[in-house]
């Protein structure tokens, strides 16, 4: 692309980001909103320009900084893959470099909070995506991501919480770029400071007032209590999700045996009946193939198959906390006034709602450790039996030509 096409392109996607911003986003959207998209993506720019980046990689950091939060246009949580679908969409349009399109997809992903930079250009992204942490106005924008938080995933915390998780995570936070410790350095240890003071202030003066609160709470609930901890509420969530995705891993992994050892059969079985009668010493080859084929697909099957369900809980594990009715395999066969009476015993009482989030949690556990393992044997099937196809396969012929 010449200059004039590179130009072109950037002041397209800040006229298509600004108009599909202001568009979408909601009077609720206080921290992720155009302005903040703006700052990070001028942000970005200026570290790049500090870091004497080439002007190609400035376009490409400043294009991936104009999308990276478009996927709240959507979708709040996961925004970051939405946001790179986005860009995909709009680039692709614009007959934009294949090269640069991924370039771009990839700096959009890097400001997932958890992942670590690779590149300079991702350390870029990430560092100017937290520039508000060294930002003389960075209360402010505390304030609305608050709000937002509440709002958008009902997190809503007290001061004591807010200030004591926020000071944690601007204390452990550490810029990747030297442009960005000399840029936002000394603001940051400013607003690291005051967090701290508004932490110890809340803390001092809760400490007495909430003590018996929680307590008392505490006290409800024996053996852990998930509902007065956001900690432990966001570690059930992500277990769960990380559950249901490699749930979905081991059904994609027993597809591919199935569909591969189908094939086999399909192109294997003709074969044999034209060529063993004549050629006996493919008999114990094929049988061999074929026999690991079928042990794999049954394993396979068996891995995809379905759990045995009930369809109806009775009042009696109701009440005494011991089923899940989040789980349709245990209400599917109920009427509605009986799944609705059940379930409505289940949420007015924390200790049977924590129960079920537990119970939830390690049933799918248990089923996908049920999963791996006959996974792991069809594997081990089919690689062993291959190999011992190709090894009989030698030895056969070796004997029928000798």
């Amino acid at each position: 692309m010449n200059k004039m096409a590179e130009k072109t392109i950037v002041v397209a996607a800040e006229r298509y980001v600004t108009e599909l911003l202001k568009d979408k986003l909601t009077e609720d959207h206080r921290y992720h909103s155009l302005k903040h998209t703006l700052k990070v993506r001028d942000a970005a720019l200026e570290l790049g320009r500090m870091m004497q980046l080439e002007e190609d990689d400035l376009e490409v950091l400043g294009l991936a900084a104009l999308f990276h939060d478009t996927g709240f246009s959507e979708t709040y949580e996961g925004h970051e893959a939405v946001s790179g679908q986005i860009a995909r969409a709009f680039l692709e349009s614009h007959d934009y470099p294949e090269e640069k399109i991924r370039q771009v997809r990839l700096l959009i992903d890097a400001t997932y909070p958890a992942k670590y930079p690779s590149s300079t250009l991702e350390s870029l992204i990430k560092d100017a995506d937290l520039s508000n942490l060294g930002s003389e106005r960075y209360f402010e924008t505390l304030k609305n991501l608050r709000y937002e938080w509440a709002i958008f995933l009902n997190q809503a915390y007290d001061d004591r919480e807010w200030y004591k998780m926020n000071y944690k995570f601007v204390k452990d936070h550490e810029y990747f770029t030297p442009a960005a410790k000399a840029l936002y350095g000394p603001q940051w240890n400013v607003n690291r400071k005051k967090l701290k003071e508004l932490r110890n202030d809340h803390s001092s003066s809760g400490e007495k007032t909430d003590h018996k609160k929680v307590e008392k709470k505490s006290s409800k609930l024996p053996g852990g209590n998930i509902s007065a901890s956001k900690s432990a509420q966001m570690m059930f969530k992500t277990a769960l999700r990380n559950h249901l995705d490699l749930s979905n891993l081991a059904d994609n992994k027993a597809n591919i045996m199935l569909s591969v050892n189908a094939l086999i059969i399909t192109i294997v079985m003709p074969l044999a009946a034209s060529y063993v009668r004549s050629n006996l010493y493919l008999l114990i080859p094929m049988g061999t193939l074929l026999a690991t084929c079928l042990i794999s697909m049954i394993f396979a099957t068996l891995a995809t198959r379905p759990i045995k369900m009930m369809g109806y809980t009775s009042r009696e594990l109701i009440d005494s906390g011991k089923s899940n009715l989040f789980f349709f395999g245990n209400f599917y066969k109920m009427t509605f006034s009986e799944y609705q009476e059940g379930m409505e015993q289940v949420v007015a009482d924390d200790k049977n709602l924590e129960s079920s989030i537990m119970r939830d949690l390690y049933y799918l556990g248990h089923s996908l450790g049920r999963k791996y393992n006959q996974l792991r044997i069809c594997y081990t099937i089919f690689m062993y039996g291959v190999i011992a196809t190709v090894i009989i396969f030698g030895v056969s012929y070796s004997l029928f030509v000798s």
